[in-house]
């Protein structure tokens, strides 16, 4: 039995694009709205959502990458 390379399959390769593709709309939704929402406490909610969809999208790409 031949064993794989270690790495990612091409299906979770996929996989791994599709969530970073729904995190960056995400986040560009979450840019968006902030710049309309009057509250401040749903303003504070929406930079939550940012730096953590930032943080989401960077260890994605090092997935990928890696």
């Amino acid at each position: 039995m031949q064993q794989q390379p270690a790495g990612l399959g091409i299906h979770e390769k996929a996989e791994l694009h599709e969530m970073l593709v729904f995190k960056t709309n995400c986040l560009t939704k979450s840019k968006m709205m902030k710049n309309q929402v009057q509250d401040t406490e749903l303003q504070q909610l929406l930079d939550q959502d940012i730096q953590a969809s930032t943080e989401n999208i960077s260890q994605l790409q090092q997935l990928l990458q890696g």
